[in-house]
């Protein structure tokens, strides 16, 4: 066992998450899913003492639990007994206890499918007292825990600290998949082929050395995007095509309007909220009206009429509320926040340029939108690049 104020090395850190948990949950009553989650630890704890007892492990104890998964501990004076124990409890729970959890499901009526992630990693650690594991501070803990939250489901990821020392068959069942938070991953999957470990891993985490950004599948809730507005200092730029949504939003008959309420603060605190859009009868809207499939026109001349409404109904608050038009068809739409700041950001989508379905086109409007940071991301400059050229060529009507 561990003692207290002990520095102990090479301590073999397992955490294990079932990643089904809301599903089950949610299908099920209260007690039931209890049940279900206490069948899980129960699997987990057997599993840890045959091994370890096997194994003739010093120390494998289950440090925290929090029902759907936790933190185990392993330690001995020889690390190759740790290690064992540690990756040899860990496959024998994916490939052994997890099938027989979920028929055990099945015969207690319990609906959801359960999934686990375990990832494994390994550091030193100062230990504090039994019941106290909570509050031992290690960054060996912090990023074996992130790295088990990244873990694909129905698999085990190690770090390279813990590949590195494998026998060379047992490295065999790992594949090295790719880098997280700057450390190389390897991972097992029973019954998965390599090139699908490491395309699930590309899809989840994407490639090594690669900037990301944030990205979203689909465009963001009229509250999302009236919380990026409240963090405007000066000025909101919002760039589109027709703006109908945007033109909705400020005339919205659901409580609260969020948006709207957004829009009009910046604008009480002096700053500006500028549009930008398609000119009608110009050759992008008659463009945008063949690709669309629809009456382009008619959304244009409302979305003018309305941002005029907007600005008679809010007297000289809304002074600074201004559109322009633009003449050709952008096929994108981006909100920028201080755009001239170095702390910038920038909310962007592209469109595609149809797609068509029969005789009308598909909704572009839900294409991926990305979330662009002026410090962090050179891909915000090209945005704002292009945008500027159609704003410097834009002619104000507001």
């Amino acid at each position: 066992m561990f003692i207290k104020d002990q520095v102990y090395e090479n301590v073999y850190l397992v955490f294990i998450d079932a990643s089904g948990h809301s599903n089950v949950v949610r299908s099920n009553p209260r007690d039931i899913s209890s049940q279900a989650f206490d069948l899980l630890y129960e699997k987990i704890a057997t599993r840890l003492r045959k091994v370890a007892g096997r194994n003739k492990c010093g120390t494998a104890v289950v440090w925290s639990w929090l029902g759907d998964g936790g933190l185990i501990a392993v330690h001995d004076e020889s690390e190759r007994n740790a290690l064992s124990t540690a990756v040899g409890f860990a496959q024998n729970v994916l490939k052994t206890d997890l099938p027989a959890l979920r028929l055990e499901f099945e015969g207690e009526g319990i609906e959801g499918e359960v999934h686990l992630r375990i990832s494994i990693h390994k550091g030193t650690i100062k230990y504090t007292d039994e019941g106290q594991q909570g509050f031992i501070h290690s960054q060996d803990i912090n990023w074996g825990a992130h790295l088990e939250k990244a873990t694909p489901p129905d698999s085990i990821s190690v770090s390279k600290d813990v590949y590195d020392i494998m026998r060379a068959a047992k490295k065999k069942e790992f594949v090295r998949a790719g880098q997280f938070e700057g450390r190389e991953i390897c991972i097992y999957a029973p019954g998965t082929a390599e090139a699908l470990i490491r395309r699930s891993w590309m899809a989840a985490q994407g490639f090594d050395g690669m900037e990301p950004v944030q990205g979203y599948l689909e465009r963001l809730s009229q509250g999302d995007k009236a919380a990026l507005i409240r963090t405007a200092e000066h000025t909101v730029i919002d760039f589109g095509t027709t703006l109908t949504t945007c033109a909705n939003y400020l005339f919205s008959t659901e409580r609260p309007v969020p948006y709207r309420d957004a829009v009009l603060d910046l604008l009480d605190r002096g700053g500006r909220f500028v549009c930008y859009m398609l000119k009608p009868d110009s050759p992008g809207s008659r463009q945008l009206a063949e690709l669309r499939k629809e009456n382009s026109e008619e959304k244009l001349k409302n979305t003018i009429v309305q941002f005029g409404e907007f600005r008679q109904n809010n007297g000289g608050t809304a002074e600074s509320f201004q559109v322009y038009q633009y003449e050709y068809n952008s096929n994108m739409a981006a909100m920028f926040i201080d755009p001239e700041s170095e702390d910038a950001v920038c909310l962007y989508s592209p469109y595609l340029s149809g797609m068509p379905d029969g005789d009308r086109a598909l909704d572009r409007a839900d294409m991926p939108h990305y979330l662009l940071s002026r410090k962090r991301h050179r891909m915000y400059e090209y945005v704002w690049k292009y945008v500027s050229e159609y704003m410097a060529a834009a002619e104000r009507v507001l």
